[in-house]
């Protein structure tokens, strides 16, 4: 039986995007900023990938790879040298998209950015303004004014943060985020980033129980409000947040009371299919067993071959357990 910081290793690696998808994905990319790059109306100064992808936080399966799509504001000002309104440069991008070959009837438009869906991950395409010399203008969500964004910074941070935190800093952030997604993805995937900067900048590593279990401890003192859709968005969120900060903190009592086998229960349920209470031969073998009538349970509840109650024989299947 696996120990809890092996079944956590084993959830990472089960989110975490494998070479051939990385393949996929940078071919798709390449196509869709070469389609992009080709079209002169667009007035294109360049693109650059950022987000989850770019900083190897993405995680399985996938979805929201950003393009950056940063646009010639000469070209596009008018004669005052007002920006134009973000909506219509958000139509203009998404009419451009759909009428190509490639992309015909998979290009929405998902505020504040152009999504092309493809058949097992989805791209966003921001478009964006420089200003300054790190800084970039994008749509903001009520799509008729432009807000300040800084991706190559946040880039920038994560990387030196990931380095000073021993390289597993990343592999926080990814179940972090995979947490984030079974609960709605209300908080957004850049402050969760943002965030585990700031919860670890003074820290070493330890494992990803204790980093974990740290980020649900401390996070809350680094959330900032406006962040979110709305403050009814930011409410629900903190409630699901304080729930799962008690819930490890609860499984952290069993695991220093030598209880793993419940410590493991209370991360199952937190982080549900991905993560593995039981390995795959584990697995394989009580799914014999039961079918063979052989599978017994201990009086705490644990599974095994040799010792406990017998359970009756089935052709049940354990791979959720895994």
């Amino acid at each position: 039986m696996p120990t809890l910081l092996q079944s956590i290793q084993s959830f990472i690696d089960n989110i975490t995007v494998t070479d051939k998808q990385e393949e996929n994905i940078t071919s798709s990319v390449n196509n869709i900023t070469s389609a992009l790059e080709d079209d002169e109306t667009l007035n294109l100064k360049e693109t650059f990938l950022n987000g989850s992808y770019e900083r190897d936080t993405i995680i399985r399966p996938l979805d929201d790879i950003d393009i950056f799509a940063v646009l010639d504001e000469e070209k596009w000002c008018d004669e005052y040298g007002n920006l134009p309104n973000p909506q219509s440069v958000l139509s203009k991008i998404k009419n451009f998209l759909d009428k190509q070959n490639d992309y015909q009837g998979k290009v929405k438009q998902d505020r504040p950015c152009v999504t092309v869906e493809l058949s097992n991950k989805s791209f966003d395409v921001l478009p964006a303004f420089e200003f300054g010399e790190m800084g970039y203008q994008i749509p903001n969500y009520d799509l008729a004014s432009w807000t300040l964004s800084y991706p190559k910074t946040l880039s920038e941070s994560l990387s030196n943060a990931h380095k000073n935190y021993n390289y597993k800093l990343k592999n926080i952030i990814k179940a972090i985020k995979y947490w984030n997604r079974l609960n709605d993805k209300i908080i957004p995937s850049y402050h969760i980033e943002e965030i585990t900067i700031k919860v670890f900048y003074y820290y070493s590593f330890t494992n990803y129980e204790q980093s974990i279990r740290k980020w649900f401890n401390d996070a809350e003192l680094h959330f900032e409000s406006n962040k979110f859709k709305s403050d009814s968005e930011f409410d629900k969120f903190k409630n699901k947040f304080e729930k799962t900060k008690n819930m490890l903190n609860e499984a952290k009592y069993y695991l220093d009371d030598k209880n793993e086998s419940e410590a493991k229960k209370i991360w199952k349920e937190i982080f549900q299919k991905e993560f593995p209470i039981i390995d795959e031969n584990e697995a394989k073998s009580f799914s014999q067993s039961l079918s063979e009538g052989a599978l017994k349970i201990s009086s705490s509840g644990a599974l095994s071959t040799s010792v406990g109650k017998s359970v009756s024989a089935s052709n049940g299947f354990f791979g959720d357990l895994l």
